[in-house]
């Protein structure tokens, strides 16, 4: 998708063209270039919780990244963006915002709720659900008060409702999450808590699904203005939530990669050592002096 908006962008290419990709998580683009303009492009998305995210923030974000660029999506997509090449001054900073629709959309709940913590404007409100994909997983958003004192917000809990199809995945996403929790590596990243499926955390405890409760559990992230106080750290932890569970995935797909190698490996080794194997069965055979003579090797 990047190399095909680039090309139309910032290269210069005029050609007709359609490329749908697609992603873990369920969001769909699709990329149109039709014969008769080659020179606009359009973008369509589609993610599963669109309805939800609209009300969250969703539609102001795409009006604030792309204006009047929005278009009617085609059947089957959520959102459209439509940009004349011939008439984008800045064809790179299109293809970037284009190609980082998903964070900017997906990432709406999570800047209203972080501005208004580095703006010192959080307070009590009810929890932001977005449920992410059909299977059942969502995310949770809510601000949080200070243990010592109730009446002040200085805090806001994501909360990630964890589940996977396959079994060894679940086990391997489980495994992930429980030493994520216990990892102390990075002092200044906001702290994390795996919580079992049948005891979500007590911030959502009252609005989370039932259906999580045969999930792999609740991954709680708590973020502190000191994460989100200027617009880089805010657009970089933004960034981080949306794509979560994409790196969850990827985590582990590369342990079952992992685990293949190493089996793999030791699959080999074990057939080179029955290869070398000398049978204990095998008949004697005769063998022969210089002199000519003969005997047999006993033993």
């Amino acid at each position: 998708m990047e190399e095909a908006l680039g090309n139309r962008l910032v290269d210069g290419h005029r050609e007709a063209a359609e490329i749908s990709v697609a992603d873990f998580d369920g969001c769909r683009w699709k990329l149109v270039c039709s014969p008769d303009a080659l020179n606009i492009v359009t973008v369509h998305f589609d993610v599963p919780c669109w309805r939800e995210l609209s009300i969250l923030g969703g539609k102001d974000a795409l009006a604030r990244a792309f204006g009047g660029a929005a278009a009617k999506p085609e059947a089957g997509y959520k959102v459209a963006v439509k940009v004349d090449c011939d008439a984008c001054e800045d064809g790179a900073g299109m293809v970037e915002k284009l190609i980082n629709l998903r964070t900017t959309l997906l990432g709406a709940p999570f800047e209203r709720a972080f501005s208004a913590l580095a703006d010192g404007t959080a307070s009590k409100g009810p929890v932001a659900a977005l449920p992410w994909r059909d299977s059942g997983e969502a995310v949770y958003v809510a601000a949080a008060p200070d243990p010592a004192n109730t009446k002040v917000y200085d805090r806001v809990v994501v909360v990630y409702a964890l589940d996977f199809p396959d079994e060894t995945d679940r086990a391997m996403a489980r495994i992930f999450l429980q030493q994520l929790a216990e990892c102390k590596a990075a002092p200044r990243a906001p702290p994390c808590a795996f919580f079992e499926a049948k005891a979500p955390p007590l911030e959502i405890r009252a609005v989370a699904s039932k259906a999580h409760e045969s999930g792999v559990g609740f991954l709680a992230l708590t973020v502190f203005k000191r994460h989100v106080d200027t617009p880089e750290k805010l657009a970089k932890t933004v960034e981080l939530c949306a794509g979560l569970r994409n790196y969850l995935h990827y985590h582990i797909k590369a342990s079952k990669t992992n685990l293949h190698m190493r089996m793999r490996r030791k699959v080999i080794a074990w057939l080179q050592i029955i290869n070398r194997a000398v049978m204990t069965s095998e008949k004697p055979k005769e063998k022969k002096l210089a002199s000519g003579r003969t005997f047999f090797r006993r033993g």
